[in-house]
C-alpha cells in the first residue's frame, strides 16, 4: 500500500534555513515531514506521531538525525544533526496537538439550507453542504 499525502492540505509549515517542516497527515496519521527547502524532488524525511515518543530517547534522536540528513541530502556532520535535531525535537509539540484529521473540505455549493424554528420564529439557519471524499488510496 501507498502513501497518501497531500501538503496544500498542511496544518502548519515552518522554514528552518534550507528544511522545511511541514506538519500534516500521512495515510490519517500525523506527521511532521522534513522537506529540503531548494532542491525540488528530492526525498522527504518524515516523523510520524506513533513514532514521535521514541524521539524523546537522545540515542535515538540521533541516529535518525544521521539518517535525516542521509535521506534529505545534508553533509552527515555533528552542526548539521544537531540542527535536525533541534528541528524534530522542538516541533514534537506541534505535531502532538494538531488536529488527528484535517478539516473536512466542502463543496462550495449549497445543496439546500435548513431552519430551527420555535413558534414560527427562525431560532438559527444554516446551508447544507457536501462534504468532499476523504482520503483514498490508490
Amino acid at each position: 500500500m501507498g502513501a497518501s499525502l497531500d501538503t496544500r492540505k498542511a496544518h502548519l509549515t515552518r522554514q528552518h534555513g534550507d528544511i522545511i517542516a511541514v506538519y500534516t497527515w500521512v495515510n490519517d496519521e500525523r506527521a511532521m515531514v522534513l522537506i529540503p527547502a531548494y532542491r525540488p524532488g528530492a526525498p522527504w524525511y518524515i516523523v510520524m506521531e506513533s513514532a514521535a515518543f521514541r524521539y524523546d530517547d537522545p540515542t535515538y534522536l540521533a541516529s535518525q538525525c544521521a539518517k535525516a540528513c542521509e535521506v534529505l541530502g545534508i553533509e552527515p556532520s555533528r552542526p548539521n544533526w544537531v540542527r535536525v535535531a533541534t528541528i524534530i525535537h522542538e516541533g514534537l509539540p506541534d505535531l502532538i496537538r494538531m488536529p488527528s484529521a484535517p478539516l473536512p473540505e466542502q463543496h462550495a455549493a449549497s445543496i439546500g439550507s435548513m431552519q430551527l424554528r420555535a413558534d414560527g420564529q427562525v431560532l438559527a439557519e444554516q446551508d447544507v453542504r457536501l462534504d468532499k471524499e476523504g482520503v483514498q488510496y490508490g
